[in-house]
């Protein structure tokens, strides 16, 4: 069992999820604290060993890590900051370099949106940090995840997250572009997929995202359309700052922006799909369910929560 005092900071659904897991696991004890305006007001929360960083984007981890009040100022020594948010692959390498220096550890645990993963309700992190602090720390991702994998220090975990959000939408646009070609040929998109995962052109998005979310008209993936172009923002800008040619990655950028038959952000990220298949028949589609925005995590009360202030 894990016998370590743990903080959430945050309440974004990735810390609700690591709160329910650790319960889950059996541990006890873990503080979750909200973080307006960047500020932790929670005394207790600075008697925490680990801090997990609930929190929707690197600029709000840096508020939290390096304000006046900021965790590394405050945290004990030797704790180890764990960022679970989407995060800028150099932004995070610069916290990572002055969490160090502030005597702390730092993890960061990026969610790979694999759509097997969101088939079966797992989660896949993928991991940057050294390998002294992930070995420290394996038995608290064993808890909070399916797997996890160490692909590298400091924002590697980041950018290895980007290169899949970056592929993940990718395949969402060209196999529908594909499956629209061969419709206009004579194939059902059923076949069409079904070819396609025989051949060398399959990819997760076929052989999951389609069977499971694009036929059959379910818009319930829990992951937005908005979240997928955070991303896509995100991995443009670090292809801009290593000066690398964008290839393909611009017209992917601009295919999943609006206005012209776009989802709104709050869509269900299959909705990028309905430009190109807007002309198929829905006779053609496997039976069609009843439209229905993406569920919301259930959130956790932050005050229901154990604090050893109270």
């Amino acid at each position: 069992m894990l016998s370590m005092k743990i903080c959430v900071i945050g309440d974004a659904p990735i810390g609700t999820r690591a709160i329910q897991a650790l319960a889950h696991a059996g541990v006890e004890g873990v503080m979750a604290v909200a973080a307006p305006e960047g500020q932790v007001a929670s005394h207790s929360c600075f008697r925490a060993e680990v801090y997990l960083m609930a929190l929707a984007k690197s600029q709000q981890v840096q508020k939290v890590l390096t304000g006046k009040q900021g965790l590394l100022r405050r945290a004990p020594p030797g704790s180890t900051v764990i960022d679970l948010c989407s995060g800028d692959v150099t932004l995070s390498r610069e916290l990572a370099v002055q969490t160090r220096l502030a005597g702390h550890h730092w993890l960061e645990a990026a969610t790979s949106r694999n759509p097997a993963d969101e088939a079966n309700d797992s989660l896949t992190l993928l991991i940057g940090s050294d390998e002294a602090t992930v070995t420290r720390m394996s038995a608290l991702l064993d808890a909070i995840c399916t797997q996890h994998l160490h692909v590298g220090d400091a924002g590697c975990g980041h950018a290895a997250a980007l290169a899949s959000d970056y592929l993940h939408a990718a395949h969402l646009i060209t196999t529908a572009e594909a499956v629209a070609m061969a419709y206009r040929a004579g194939v059902t998109p059923q076949a069409c997929i079904d070819a396609i995962n025989l051949g060398a052109g399959r990819s997760a998005v076929s052989e999951v995202n389609f069977p499971r979310w694009v036929l059959p008209g379910r818009y319930d993936s829990g992951i937005s359309t908005g979240q997928l172009r955070r991303d896509l923002r995100l991995a443009r800008s670090f292809v801009t700052t290593l000066n690398l040619p964008e290839g393909l990655m611009k017209a992917v950028f601009e295919r999943c922006q609006p206005p012209e038959l776009c989802p709104a952000d709050e869509d269900d990220l299959h909705h990028l799909c309905d430009r190109w298949l807007s002309k198929v028949p829905a006779q053609l589609h496997p039976p069609r369910l009843t439209e229905t925005r993406a569920p919301k995590p259930q959130a956790l009360a932050i005050s229901a929560l154990p604090d050893a202030d109270h």
